[in-house]
């Protein structure tokens, strides 16, 4: 494994061909502050960029508007409906955003599975999937509906310990279990799930970028 970024990482942003990042830096004063930096996997570079792009990249066009509404820009995952271009921003405390490709907000509300907090997001066609780390489980929620279609996993299963991190990739999520330090794969054509990668430290996300792997682990960022 090769480290990209050290454990300063505040929050990452993919697109295509790399991702921006904000991470925590200390000014000369003493105090801190977010900086933000995108990696390109192409030429394995990392270079400073404005916060107007780190925004742009995560919340589209209309990020001023978005960031407008839900406040707190950085402690946030946020998806786009692939069809229909809604954005979908879920904050750490369990609240959801679903607002307009033109940035206007549709609903915000928090979402809550069986009394739990959900948190990460997968988009799945016109779906999200989440996180619910006290049921030790997974949930395919669909926005436009405020409902829940599916479940994978459970408290009284030992499918997952600890799940705190979604990503989709072609047929198959892969579900990032915090301190279990492993990344387990649902094969969607069989519902099957196994062990993806094993670590020895916490692992809170899983990429993939440019046919790269990269896991964001306790220590910082990692390609595989």
């Amino acid at each position: 494994m090769k480290k990209i970024v050290d454990s300063s990482v505040l929050n990452i942003v993919t697109f295509p061909s790399g991702f921006v990042f904000a991470k925590k830096e200390e000014t000369p004063d003493g105090t801190t502050r977010a900086a933000f930096y995108c990696y390109n996997a192409m030429t394995k570079k990392i270079e400073a960029v404005r916060r107007s792009a780190y925004l742009q990249c995560k919340f589209g066009e209309n990020f001023e508007k978005v960031v407008d509404i839900i406040g707190n820009f950085i402690f946030c995952d946020c998806v786009r409906m692939p069809n229909t271009g809604e954005i979908v921003v879920l904050t750490p405390d369990s609240k959801m955003f679903y607002i307009s490709k033109e940035g206007e907000l549709i609903w915000n509300e928090e979402l809550c599975y069986r009394d739990s907090y959900v948190q990460s997001l997968a988009v799945d066609d016109n779906c999200v999937w989440c996180a619910v780390p006290e049921k030790s489980s997974v949930v395919r929620f669909s926005p436009s509906v405020k409902k829940v279609y599916l479940r994978v996993g459970g408290a009284e299963t030992p499918t997952f310990s600890d799940p705190i991190g979604v990503s989709k990739y072609a047929n198959n999520l892969y579900v990032s279990c915090g301190e279990s330090k492993k990344i387990r794969k649902i094969d969607f054509q069989t519902y099957s799930v196994k062990d993806y990668k094993v670590f020895d430290e916490p692992v809170y996300k899983y990429y993939r970028i440019y046919e790269k792997e990269f896991a964001l682990l306790k220590s910082g960022l990692y390609m595989l």
